[in-house]
């Protein structure tokens, strides 16, 4: 006679060991941006910028532009490409973020909105910085 198991629907809350290696991979990530951006020639003004719930991972300047960077990181064998996690809401959210910054800050340089899209594969990261990603004018 065979045994029968009955499994229960699986809890997919993450481990407190996942949560905290999912954020040391985004840290990575962000280390590592700001290092791709140093490297060409950025001055990094702004790390993890935050007022209240909405944060910017990386403000620079690229000559007279200002640069507003998100940074998404993945591992590699994700099935989506880690700049599609910046969806409308999230734009809508930087752009927000960055008005609040010019004007706070007294910033009156062009800004560009930069997504840098990381995946941290075998052989070391892949980093793909998307310049322009969405075109938009902040007042």
């Amino acid at each position: 006679m065979a045994k029968v198991l009955f499994l229960h629907k699986a809890d997919t809350t993450p481990s407190p060991i996942e949560k905290k290696t999912s954020l040391e991979l985004g840290k990575m990530g962000e280390d590592l941006a700001s290092r791709h951006l140093i490297d060409q020639g950025y001055v990094i003004l702004e790390k993890n910028y935050r007022r209240g719930n909405l944060e910017i991972d990386l403000i620079a300047l690229d000559g007279d532009e200002l640069v507003v960077a998100e940074v998404k990181t993945r591992s590699e064998g994700t099935l989506l490409r880690p700049e599609t996690a910046v969806d409308h809401r999230k734009r809508k959210a930087l752009m927000k973020l960055a008005n609040e910054y010019m004007k706070s800050h007294q910033r009156e340089e062009d800004i560009r909105f930069d997504i840098i899209s990381i995946i941290n594969t075998e052989h070391g990261p892949h980093i793909d910085h998307i310049k322009d990603a969405y075109n938009v004018f902040c007042y």
